[in-house]
């Protein structure tokens, strides 16, 4: 099951909902007035990443301005000290390849779960 877990948080927004699903960990950005969406673009910027899972309609909460988090949410192999970008196919964090728009910093990973500090 998708979590994310703050290990110490940064400002967790709740004033928009989702347009489209979204799971616990998974990169939005901003869709409309106070509309968020999965960030399906790696160069695309970031508003921060998704509280738990929603539905299409849903008030969403999204952990933004920084903090530290844990998430079994994450794409490819990514190891401590590599810079975080959104994947395009999944909007889940993986390791900097080439997209322009950092989103966090990788602090450690380990049997499958991600400990990294937001940086949006």
């Amino acid at each position: 099951m998708a979590y994310i877990e703050p290990k110490a948080p940064g400002f967790l927004w709740g004033l928009g909902t989702i347009s489209g699903a979204g799971t616990a960990g998974q990169c939005v950005k901003v869709a409309g007035n106070d509309v968020f969406a999965v960030n399906d673009n790696g160069n695309g910027r970031s508003f921060g990443v998704l509280a738990k899972s929603y539905r299409d309609g849903e008030r969403v909460g999204v952990y933004c301005l920084g903090g530290v988090y844990e998430t079994d949410q994450y794409a490819g192999t990514p190891v401590a000290g590599d810079l975080l970008v959104c994947d395009a196919a999944t909007g889940k964090l993986k390791k900097q390849d080439g997209e322009t728009f950092v989103v966090a910093e990788a602090l450690s990973v380990a049997t499958g779960v991600l400990r990294f500090k937001l940086l949006v």
